[in-house]
């Protein structure tokens, strides 16, 4: 498929620099400035911008983030299985690093099952002995909580692209797939994944970027209904319950367009919170669309302004005020306000407190 080939350009891309990446890891130090995100006129006093939590030393583009039970924070890495573990004390690593995963782009914490989840592409893949990249099979996987050892690797089928991922309210688990134009499934007690809604519209043309398919994805409000977002393209979907003709796929109407949209989590009020990750503009956003379920175009809120490539968000569970995003620092390498030979000195966890 055209979207698959073009997602495969734009990844190869990435992982030929990493060897600049690497050199630089043993040099980086910890920044002595937070740097805090700019907030949008139109919207700033719609929250208040608090310290953002600096990650430690050598830990690369953050990406994936939940919550356990306790409130630690666990956060994921684009490049790396490493999983970061934040709490009221001390910000730590799981204890064991387990091969079988090599990323974590989207992290989910299921109460049904106590487990950790997450999925795991291989953006970097592996150096031959002749100079060529090998990419490991995209998989998903769960890890235990506490010790952080990983219990369950399942690969994504035909060749797909694990991007983003949700639970229902039954542990059902909802994964967008980005190289693919359709949405996976993981039913309660299941072992492999299966389609549950493929569609064309959950693609997206163009060329490197341009051409990323689904992204963000969450349960609205009604407990039933998927919104998904096409990174490429900016466009937002509701996926109802499969009706006899098929699933019911629905673009919502939106006041702006958006920016390459990901990361997506449903707050207490029903509306969607979602990060534009701005890889052309280089301004990534934390965003808010109202209620957006309901008919007609639907406002965009734009929160927060300036970010590096914000990548995916958590709203606290003791404080539903509370938001985190994580900031993957991409930017010097996909913008060109950003462009730069090394990575931040210093990745961060932003911290907002909604209004």
């Amino acid at each position: 498929m055209k979207t698959n080939r073009v997602f495969r350009r734009w990844v190869t891309w990435y992982a030929a620099g990493q060897g600049a990446v690497r050199r630089t890891i043993p040099s980086l130090a910890v920044a002595l400035a937070l740097a805090l995100g700019v907030t949008s006129t139109s919207d700033a006093s719609r929250l208040d911008i608090l310290d953002p939590i600096p990650l430690p030393s050598g830990f690369l583009y953050p990406n994936g983030i939940t919550q356990a039970p306790d409130g630690t924070l666990l956060v994921g890495s684009v490049v790396s299985g490493q999983i970061v573990t934040i709490d009221s004390n001390s910000t730590g690593r799981f204890d064991v690093d387990d091969p079988s995963v090599f990323a974590g782009t989207s992290l989910r914490f299921n109460q049904e099952t106590g487990r950790l989840w997450g999925t795991s592409p291989d953006f970097l893949g592996t150096q031959q002995p002749d100079g060529s990249i090998q990419r490991r099979a995209h998989r998903i996987f769960a890890r235990d909580v506490d010790t952080g050892a990983v219990d369950l690797v399942l690969m994504i089928p035909d060749a797909g692209f694990g991007n983003d991922m949700a639970f229902g309210a039954d542990g059902t688990l909802f994964l967008t797939d980005t190289s693919v134009p359709r949405i996976l499934t993981l039913p309660p007690g299941a072992n492999r994944l299966s389609v549950l809604v493929a569609d064309h519209r959950l693609s997206s043309d163009g060329e490197g970027v341009d051409g990323i398919g689904a992204a963000g994805i969450a349960v609205a409000a009604d407990g039933s209904t998927l919104l998904v977002g096409i990174y490429g393209s900016g466009a937002v979907f509701a996926v109802g319950k499969i009706a006899d003709g098929g699933p019911q796929v629905r673009r919502l109407e939106l006041q702006r367009p958006l920016e390459n949209p990901d990361g997506f989590v449903v707050d207490r009020n029903g509306d969607l919170l979602l990060v534009e990750g701005g890889v052309a503009s280089g301004n990534g956003k934390l965003t808010r669309i109202v209620d957006p379920l309901a008919d007609g175009p639907r406002p965009v809120e734009t929160l927060v302004e300036d970010l590096d490539i914000p990548v995916n968000l958590q709203i606290d569970a003791a404080d539903p005020s509370l938001v985190y995003v994580t900031e993957s620092g991409l930017g010097h390498r996909f913008t060109e306000r950003r462009r730069s030979d090394a990575p931040p000195a210093t990745f961060y966890v932003r911290r907002y407190r909604l209004n």
